[in-house]
């Protein structure tokens, strides 16, 4: 099978930032899965990104689809200049470039000419090009989550980022969700696909992620013995601040002067002043937090925990709690939306609104030494119904599957 790879996420392999997260991660492990299947991969990318994926020697070794378009070189080639402008000016400036695809984008002849070589377009999450959109190629894409919709409704306004990855859905392509709760949203949301072209796929976790009992990542990162770990895109939506306030009530209820609390993960710049402000109100002595870590490092720092806590207010899946898992990490997580499918009965799920549950789950983790064994023992055992292989075969299986 010939595919084309949509690889636009795969080009901040290189950043230190909220986009290297979840989804980034998602398409960097099915590429890695399908490059070690029948399948034949080429890539495609947005031209906002082409610079930076084609600068990659990490994947040098895939062709990489020609953009022929003279304008959307220049402008692609602008974007890539302008990396290390502030954040605004860069933000203004793709704002401008959203409102050029929608309204002065001119498909380009070449570009839709390449397409002819290829029956199949797959794509993490990353929205067609009108070229690929108006070719006869089988769509399929990921839908991660709906949750700018269900933040913000449903916008009208090309300025809004999310604006093209859901104006672009239609009833003739099919769609990946990675959970069953995902998938009835995405059924709520967008009644007019049909049941049968969506497909759910459950994600996994990289083979890396193990117990590690090295305990040299405490010296690494400055990190006492027993600390409590979080790791995420530092955004409102992972409900930071719910667990930060309820790990100082509970310290302070139970005289704890021996544990920390560790955040780790890119911040994004319009949440930072919120999560500074939260932080001021506590002892900064008691929190630690890495920003961005690498991948090597997590591991060992799942590991090394006391507990896992994720009590985010929506997820479309939640990899680090299967990261955590895997690593026999115990984990608090919340009790909603997909978080249930992924971690089962391996550790505790509250109310990520109610702050009783969550002193009492931090309570039970740190002073049940057995408890906490059992949701080590259980959350290693649930991790193995987790696969990349498995959710890629899926993947292509489906894929097979509707272009017959």
């Amino acid at each position: 099978m010939k595919l084309l790879f949509d690889a636009t996420e795969l080009s901040y392999f290189k950043e230190k930032s909220g986009h290297r997260a979840g989804v980034f991660f998602v398409a960097l492990n099915l590429f890695k899965e399908f490059k070690n299947s029948d399948v034949n991969i080429t890539f495609t990318c947005d031209y906002k990104r082409y610079f930076f994926l084609k600068n990659l020697k990490e994947f040098s070794d895939i062709k990489l689809l020609n953009e022929n378009s003279l304008l959307n070189l220049f402008l692609g080639k602008l974007v890539y200049l302008t990396r290390n402008f502030p954040i605004n000016l860069r933000y203004a400036l793709l704002i401008l470039l959203r409102f050029y695809e929608k309204y002065l984008y001119q498909k380009n002849k070449k570009n839709s000419e390449q397409l002819l070589d290829f029956s199949v377009y797959f794509s993490p999450i990353t929205p067609p090009s009108k070229e690929i959109e108006e070719s006869e190629l089988k769509r399929f894409r990921m839908i991660h989550d709906v949750i700018p919709i269900l933040e913000n409704g449903k916008t009208k306004s090309p300025k809004d980022w999310y604006y093209k990855i859901y104006s672009t859905i239609n009833d003739k392509d099919f769609y990946f969700s990675n959970s069953e709760y995902t998938k009835k949203d995405i059924l709520k949301f967008f009644p007019f696909i049909k049941e049968e072209n969506i497909k759910t796929t459950l994600l996994g976790a990289n083979e890396n992620y193990k117990p590690v009992d090295d305990n040299t990542i405490l010296k690494k990162y400055n990190l006492p013995p027993k600390y409590i770990f979080s790791l995420c895109s530092l955004g409102k939506r992972k409900n930071l601040e719910f667990g930060i306030k309820n790990f100082f009530e509970f310290i302070e209820r139970n005289r704890i002067d021996d544990l920390y609390l560790v955040l780790a993960g890119g911040i994004w710049k319009r949440f930072e002043k919120e999560l500074n402000g939260t932080l001021n109100k506590y002892d900064k002595n008691r929190i630690k937090i890495l920003g961005y870590v690498p991948d090597e490092d997590l591991p060992a720092l799942y590991s090394q925990a006391l507990m896992f806590i994720y009590p985010s207010l929506y997820e479309g899946f939640g990899l680090p709690v299967l990261e955590a898992m895997q690593c026999g990490c115990p984990v608090i997580t919340s009790n909603t939306t997909s978080l249930p499918e992924v971690i089962g009965d391996a550790g505790i799920q509250i109310n990520p609104t109610s702050d009783e549950e969550m002193i009492a789950a931090y309570k039970r983790m740190y002073f049940d030494a057995d408890f906490r064994e059992k949701c080590r023992q259980n959350g290693l055992e649930r991790a193995k119904q987790f696969s990349w292989e498995k959710c890629a075969a899926e993947i292509l299986e489906f894929i097979k599957e509707k272009c017959v």
